[in-house]
């Protein structure tokens, strides 16, 4: 049987959910958002020591971040750009990737070094129409 050790304590939360995260782009367009990436003392990652990916989903209901079912949309390879600081990368999407997300779309990004394997956030999609050249969504 465990026990606790410190008295007046019945009950622990061990790990924690990652940050969600709701990315809005216009169908079409260019897209991108930075991370920035921590160890436990707070010190910026090396980001290329990580190998780093983001799936992007359509979950059989719109939004489900924990949907059991869901279709693939797109793979994405988050990199650490020219203008990235220390510890931070930038995801983003091509005009052509855009056009095929969808409001509700679920996605997560994730990051691997050997063995471990850490999801550093998921979140949602909100898709707004384009306008202008929208003959071309």
């Amino acid at each position: 049987m465990a026990t606790y050790r410190s008295t007046g304590q019945d009950s622990y939360a061990i790990g924690a959910t990652p940050p969600t995260v709701t990315w809005t782009i216009v169908k079409g367009d260019t897209a991108s958002f930075r991370v920035y990436v921590t160890d436990d003392n707070k010190d910026p990652l090396t980001i290329a020591d990580w190998d780093i990916e983001m799936d992007v989903r359509r979950p059989a209901i719109a939004g489900n971040m924990d949907s059991p079912t869901s279709t693939h949309v797109a793979t994405l390879i988050p990199i650490a750009t020219a203008d990235d600081e220390v510890g931070e990368f930038t995801v983003s999407v091509s005009s052509s990737q855009s056009r095929s997300f969808n409001t509700g779309d679920i996605f997560d990004i994730e990051m691997r070094d050997g063995a471990l394997v850490w999801t550093v956030a998921r979140g949602t999609l909100t898709v707004i129409e384009d306008i202008t050249n929208s003959e071309e969504s």
